[in-house]
């Protein structure tokens, strides 16, 4: 046996799980998959929101300013998500 297989191969200690286990890490990383596409899609319906939206009016800068941090804020959750499926990609 070579000491460093293990260390090189992940995944390894996860198939001692099953495969019930790692049908379950696929799927997950499947459906991180899918909320990542979604939410990059709001974002670039959300950017244009935003740049269409910026009008002098107050209630229209409130809603620019809402639009932004919506924006932004979907800009962190694709971010978090990306970061969820490398780890299961790493289990993997």
């Amino acid at each position: 046996m070579i000491p460093e297989a293990g260390a090189m191969y992940s995944f390894v200690n996860i198939l001692d799980g099953g495969s019930a286990h790692l049908g379950d890490l696929l799927l997950a990383s499947q459906e991180i998959g899918e909320a990542i596409s979604t939410l990059e899609e709001a974002g670039a319906t959300l950017v244009a929101l935003t740049d269409r939206s910026d009008w002098q009016a107050e209630g229209f800068r409130a809603l620019n300013a809402l639009l932004e941090r919506l924006r932004d804020d979907t800009g962190v959750e694709i971010g978090h998500l990306t970061v969820r499926r490398w780890e299961l990609g790493e289990a993997l």
